[in-house]
């Protein structure tokens, strides 16, 4: 295997027990690894992982510096977005700029975060956990689901005109399942 070739067993051995280290610390504490690596690790306890169970670890490590370039890119650029994009969206509803637009810049900067970490970690359960419950349950309280689908919209347009093809195709999955999530219930 490439990664066996790469690494001794003694960076494996480090970078296995990081990540469970990580893990097991709770929720408050970012995990080293996506979700389903995590899981792997904590099912192989006592034995060795076997071939297929190595290769979503090589791949992982494989896509990492794409997916470190894509989150470098996000965080560099990631005000300007958000601003741009409500920019946008204070044109179609300048009421709810002028009375929330702190709080939707803030909200918006979060999620480009997580979508930013979870593109890092290439895992999207963290941020369906993490992030979309808390943002979900947020939006429908306040009963403006539909009015932001339409600011994560025009984020989503901005992010297309200016952002490379690399960082569109790994972030629209991301926008699109926040904008399903605001859809009204049927």
């Amino acid at each position: 295997m490439v990664l066996a070739k790469r690494l001794n067993h003694h960076h494996q051995a480090l970078i296995l027990s990081y990540a469970v280290r990580s893990f097991c610390m709770g929720d408050n504490f970012m995990p080293a690894l996506n979700h389903r690596l995590q899981q792997t690790i904590i099912d192989a306890d006592g034995c060795y992982l076997t071939s297929d169970e190595l290769r979503p670890l090589e791949t992982y490590f494989e896509t990492y510096q794409k997916r470190l370039e894509v989150y470098q890119q996000i965080s560099q650029h990631s005000n300007a977005l958000v601003l741009a994009a409500l920019k946008k969206f204070a044109r179609v509803h300048p009421d709810v700029i002028q009375k929330s637009g702190k709080r939707c810049q803030f909200d918006m900067t979060q999620v480009l975060r997580y979508i930013a970490l979870s593109i890092l970690l290439d895992d999207e359960f963290m941020f369906q956990e993490k992030m979309m419950f808390w943002l979900d349950t947020m939006l429908r309280a306040h009963r403006k689901q539909e009015v932001c689908a339409k600011a994560y919209h025009y984020l989503q347009e901005v992010i297309q005109e200016t952002m490379s093809v690399k960082v569109n195709e790994m972030v629209r999955p991301f926008i699109t399942l926040v904008s399903e999530s605001l859809q009204p219930y049927r």
